[in-house]
């Protein structure tokens, strides 16, 4: 009979706040104080720094 391997066992308490999880507070925070049109201005950036490109026709997906 093939015996097994013991292993570690996994971490299973976690903190309940980390700094990552108080910067996306902030960052949630502060995304919704803006307007339907500063909306769109960081996504068409976000979309252009993901998929590169000079002009919004090269950038821009089609959304629905």
């Amino acid at each position: 009979m093939a015996q097994r391997k013991v292993t570690a066992k996994k971490k299973l308490d976690y903190p309940e706040e980390t700094r990552g999880s108080r910067l996306a507070a902030k960052a949630r925070k502060l995304a919704s104080q803006h307007t339907p049109e500063q909306r769109s201005q960081h996504l068409a950036a976000a979309m252009v720094m993901i998929y590169g490109g000079a002009d919004s026709k090269e950038a821009a997906l089609p959304r629905r």
